[in-house]
């Protein structure tokens, strides 16, 4: 996880750039994913699939990826470095689809599309689920991003019960202690 150092916005109390750089990392970690990049890329080497989403990687790191079986390239810059992958899809930026993350307080909010995506670029949660569906594993792919946040309540127990429109526009705040499942 990129690390700098906390940037609170003058004026505004409350408001930050966290110092992970990474918007939605409390998100993820409800979903039960950890944050160990070192660990991450000790598991490449031998591995059955890896996915890469949307991250530049070093010359050192990407070279792991020849010891993994398929290597699944999701990515909102075309990186040429990456041809090798089994695929390579587009996806959308968090200012090119609609959409929900936790921000460094646990409050979730709701993210409104900015601009539109390029090309064939598609959001993320919706490549996914069309590719589990694809695979026979998951029913139909979720048709909205508010369809999407309803299957993750199934999963995620902080979420459970919640719907996008209880999140309206200022968000929600969520318990404390996330009950995770670790991935």
């Amino acid at each position: 996880v990129p690390v700098g150092q906390e940037a609170p916005l003058s004026g505004v109390p409350g408001l930050a750039l966290r110092k992970e750089r990474v918007p939605n990392l409390d998100g993820a970690r409800l979903a039960g994913y950890t944050t160990s990049w070192g660990e991450a890329l000790a598991r490449v080497e031998g591995a059955g699939l890896v996915v890469v989403l949307d991250i530049p990687l070093e010359e050192s790191e990407r070279s792991r990826l020849a010891g993994a079986g398929v290597v699944v390239a999701l990515q909102s810059v075309d990186d040429d470095r990456m041809k090798t992958a089994a695929l390579v899809l587009p996806v959308s930026t968090m200012a090119e689809e609609n959409g929900t993350y936790v921000n460094r307080d646990r409050r979730i909010q709701r993210i409104s599309q900015a601009k539109a995506a390029p090309g064939m670029a598609r959001p993320v949660w919706w490549v996914a689920a069309e590719a589990w569906a694809l695979g026979g594993v998951g029913r139909s792919a979720p048709a909205s991003a508010a369809e999407a946040f309803s299957r993750l309540g199934e999963s995620i127990p902080a979420l459970a019960g919640m719907t996008y429109a209880d999140l309206g526009f200022t968000g929600r705040m969520l318990e404390s202690a996330p009950a995770v499942v670790a991935r």
